[in-house]
């Protein structure tokens, strides 16, 4: 069974080793680099579409590579002793590391910038990379740069992470989550601080030039301006059933059906505090279980047509999940068959729908 991936956090380490002066190469990587994905792993995992994400930290200490002494890469802060690194100097270095990695493994895998060149990758029998953004407070408020973006080959990008940026709110962190982790996960919603004017912007510059945009992280007013705003599909890349599971990252039944309606796909995050609701995060469980009751309450809600999957590997501890890595994912399928899921449920989840609003917009 195909495989297609909307949302991992491979390339932000693969970047990061290389400032630490460890490169690791996304080829082939060792055991003990802890790795998730790989090409390796997602050859053996049956991956036909691998989106990579940029993730872009509004809070990365600017002496993180020894860059401090340029001041164009500075972001400033109101702390005359906090600096945070540039996201716009963060998002284009990791660009150039993540086309560096395409092309130096293109026997393996291919960018993809549209649904056409995901089919012919795949007829030349090769996987495909798509690169994404993950932190709208990558562009600094500047929309021109979703231009520049575009012709990078982002083709997806949320408005938000875990901070307020110059587009948008996120729902709010626990501030218990500073110093005690169990509450890392337990978002507060927010309904009175959505979209700000430049997000709005952003939303149908990215419409016009083909990028999708990406809820995950969005606060849940930021989520209804979007849904507003949007003519087209709108995704979110890795967010589970907040039915099933009280974290606020992610989507209510009623969001659940927006995306629908929009012709969107959600893709199921596999981190247990995603699944599971627990007192603490330690206690939740990412099995194939949790996993096809996901799947079966989005389905049930909104269609088979709106779930797909974004595992956030290498954002997530291996040790936490049954589906430890990309090289495991042909046990989602048997799990899903033990769990009941037709064939076509199966197929339309594991890649078809992801394709489906490939096809729609990557054009």
């Amino acid at each position: 069974m195909y495989i297609a991936d909307m949302h991992c956090d491979t390339m932000m380490r693969i970047w990061m080793s290389r400032l630490r002066g460890t490169p690791i190469s996304l080829r082939e990587t060792r055991p003990e680099d802890d790795f998730q994905i790989d090409l390796m792993k997602l050859k053996k995992g049956g991956s036909l579409v691998q989106n990579f994400a940029l993730y872009v930290d509004l809070k990365l200490p600017v002496d993180f590579d020894g860059t401090e002494e340029n001041s164009a890469l500075i972001r400033k802060t109101n702390q005359e002793d906090v600096k945070y690194m540039s996201p716009w100097y963060q998002t284009m270095e990791m660009a150039k590391v993540y086309h560096e990695e395409i092309v130096a493994n293109a026997d393996l895998i291919r960018e993809a910038r549209t649904y056409e060149d995901i089919m012919r990758n795949k007829e030349a029998g090769l996987m495909s990379a798509v690169l994404t953004v993950e932190e709208g407070g990558a562009i600094e408020g500047q929309i021109d740069r979703l231009q520049t973006l575009y012709d990078e080959g982002v083709r997806m990008m949320t408005l938000t992470w875990n901070f307020e940026n110059e587009l948008a709110y996120p729902n709010e962190a626990d501030p218990r989550s500073d110093e005690d982790f169990s509450y890392y996960f337990r978002f507060r919603p927010r309904t009175d601080n959505g979209l700000k004017t430049k997000g709005f912007e952003a939303v149908r510059e990215m419409e016009r030039l083909g990028i999708l945009p990406d809820v995950s992280h969005l606060s849940d007013a930021g989520f209804y301006d979007l849904a507003k705003t949007i003519k087209g599909p709108f995704v979110a890349s890795h967010s589970n059933a907040r039915t099933l599971a009280g974290c606020n990252r992610n989507l209510t039944d009623d969001m659940i059906r927006t995306v629908a309606n929009h012709g969107g796909v959600i893709g199921f995050n596999f981190c247990p505090a995603f699944l599971e609701e627990a007192a603490v995060e330690s206690d939740c469980h990412s099995t194939v279980e949790n996993l096809a009751k996901h799947a079966k309450h989005m389905i049930n809600i909104g269609g088979k047509e709106v779930v797909g999957l974004g595992t956030d590997f290498d954002g997530l501890g291996p040790e936490t999940l049954e589906i430890a890595d990309a090289s495991q994912m042909q046990r989602l399928v048997e799990g899903f068959e033990k769990a009941g899921l037709t064939p076509d449920e199966i197929e339309a989840i594991c890649y078809k729908n992801v394709l489906n609003v490939y096809k729609e917009v990557l054009k």
